[in-house]
């Protein structure tokens, strides 16, 4: 497998010119991402610290005769064909999201031809570091750069998050396609959804690095809890609205309303709203004086937060987390992403990686019978045309 992006395009153009017999005009790129802390947060206006990592998805493109439109994933091994203008029925879930993409920008700038593309990529499926954004942030700059239609990466960004709300089902936030986007190489962002707006900060960890453990558990469970999570936080919105007029919103929200809320299930989910947030700020504070050691316990108090409130752990992540912690070697973990599977996040001493790996590799093997997968990641800029 490719493991820079200049390989990942030219193994793209390669099959581009297999497929299609002639070069690609430009070839469009987005990294997947991870998420140091506030998980479960950008759906409600809340705050989260992203930054992409260099794992991308690659799309190719040129114009093809006519209406048609032909587009080749070959990580998937599968091929879509159909006219723009007339109705096709996607098949699968890979599908879902280029035909969305598709319909939803020719909507804002409808396409003056059709085409022919490659997808392509290195980015994890299903290992929580957003393979479906990558995709989507990916051939949404593609079509943007065909059609020359000048969108900026918010208005881009907002079209890949209705392709999840209308085509996929799923109620997502923003901050996988955001981070996708705007990233910025050597840094992590702090991200505020209520604003929409972001601020960059030093990414470096003094000494430790991020490793990521993949449980390499399908998550079957996911889409149908997110939506649940989304329902449960909205309903307990509602009735603090009632009961305190004052709040408008979930940023409105403070840890002294908690107790109002009656609904047991609805009272966790807004503690863990609002204790994340405000472990996201520390991390700010733990970021910019450098103190690791605070860092490290935050992640690991989100993990709780998300095992015990928002109830969207496992028994393999939270062993995972359990074991990483009883190593010696990392001051901190948690579980990252949607949750019921995929994978963990952990801050572990850069000379100690190897002890570590070896380890939490062991231990998950003798619990669970599973070979874990893990990983280090670099931060790196965000999507766009490759040059």
């Amino acid at each position: 497998m490719a493991e820079t992006l200049a390989a990942l395009v030219a193994l793209n153009k390669e099959s581009f010119v297999k497929h299609f017999g002639s070069q690609p005009l430009f070839v469009a790129q987005a990294p997947g991402r991870i998420n140091i802390i506030g998980e479960h947060t950008d759906y409600n206006q809340g705050l989260s610290m992203p930054c992409a990592i260099n794992r991308w998805v690659t799309v190719s493109m040129a114009a093809s005769a006519g209406k048609q439109v032909k587009v080749i994933s070959t990580d998937f091994k599968g091929t879509m064909t159909f006219t723009l203008g007339e109705t096709y029925e996607p098949k699968n879930s890979w599908e879902k999201y280029i035909y969305g993409c598709i319909l939803l920008f020719n909507q804002t700038t409808p396409l003056a031809s059709g085409f022919n593309a490659v997808i392509s990529g290195n980015v994890p499926i299903g290992s929580g570091v957003s393979s479906s954004a990558a995709l989507e942030v990916a051939f949404m700059n593609a079509l943007n750069y065909f059609a020359n239609a000048g969108l900026d990466n918010l208005a881009l960004i907002k079209l890949c998050q209705q392709v999840e709300h209308q085509y996929l089902g799923v109620k997502s936030g923003l901050l996988d396609q955001y981070a996708s986007q705007f990233s910025v190489a050597g840094k992590v962002m702090l991200l505020d959804f209520n604003t929409l707006t972001h601020r960059y900060i030093n990414a470096d960890t003094n000494g430790y690095v991020w490793v990521l453990c993949d449980t390499k558990v399908k998550r079957t469970l996911a889409g149908s809890k997110y939506s649940e999570r989304v329902e449960e936080t909205k309903s307990a919105l509602e009735t603090l609205k009632e009961k305190i007029p004052t709040i408008q919103g979930f940023p409105d929200i403070e840890e002294k309303h908690i107790a109002l809320i009656e609904d047991k299930n609805q009272k966790k989910r807004i503690k863990h709203y609002v204790t994340e947030n405000k472990r996201t700020e520390a991390a700010l504070v733990a970021f910019e004086n450098r103190k690791m050691d605070a860092l490290g316990k935050l992640l690991t108090a989100s993990h709780n937060s998300l095992r015990y409130d928002y109830e969207v752990s496992c028994d393999e992540l939270d062993f995972l987390v359990e074991e990483a912690l009883l190593s010696n070697y990392c001051i901190g973990s948690r579980m990252m992403g949607g949750g019921f599977g995929g994978c963990t996040i952990n801050l572990v001493r850069k000379n100690d990686v190897s002890g570590f790996t070896y380890h939490v590799s062991k231990t998950y093997k003798k619990k669970f019978n599973i070979d874990t997968e893990i990983n280090i990641y670099q931060s790196v800029n965000g999507a766009g045309i490759y040059t």
